[in-house]
């Protein structure tokens, strides 16, 4: 069995429209499953939302974590969404596509040879950026694929 939950990273929002304030435009999110083993897989993008009327508004101030994950679970297709993590979470158990070595090609077995521990320093926020990262980056051709053409490319299903 699968368990599945949101996760609401940020909220974009317009200071001022049609006499109402701090309007939440963009919703980026994350979507998980987790099996009764541990193996999980995420699914993360954003979602943009229409002007509200003001009869349909809710203040800043007052939104929940509950009340943005209503307004995706009735915009976005959860079943799909539950469908691709549950298919990736059973690939990791068993993968589609294994590669074999030639059956016909002897292979000698690899030497191992020990290396000296080093340590590595993740990059800071502001490395990143001057290296081309955009933390702020969106999937503007809607083909599932954030910070496309960059070191940072994260494709649809990734883990994060």
């Amino acid at each position: 069995m699968i368990t599945y939950t949101w996760g609401i990273s940020r909220l974009e929002c317009a200071p001022a429209e049609n006499g109402l304030t701090n309007i939440v435009k963009i919703i980026h999110w994350i979507f998980a499953g987790k099996d009764e083993n541990g193996t999980s897989a995420a699914i993360g993008n954003s979602y943009p939302l229409s002007i509200p009327s003001p009869e349909s508004f809710t203040d800043y101030s007052t939104l929940t974590e509950e009340t943005v994950i209503g307004w995706l679970e009735s915009s976005l297709d959860v079943g799909y969404l539950q469908t691709v993590l549950a298919d990736e979470i059973a690939s990791q158990y068993n993968p589609p596509i294994t590669p074999l070595p030639l059956p016909w090609i002897k292979v000698e077995e690899p030497v191992v040879v020990e290396e000296e521990e080093t340590t590595t320093t993740e990059q800071t926020l502001e490395e990143k950026i001057a290296d081309g990262y955009n933390p702020d980056a969106r999937d503007g051709d809607e083909d599932g694929i954030v910070q496309e053409g960059t070191k940072w490319e994260r494709p649809l299903g990734t883990e994060l």
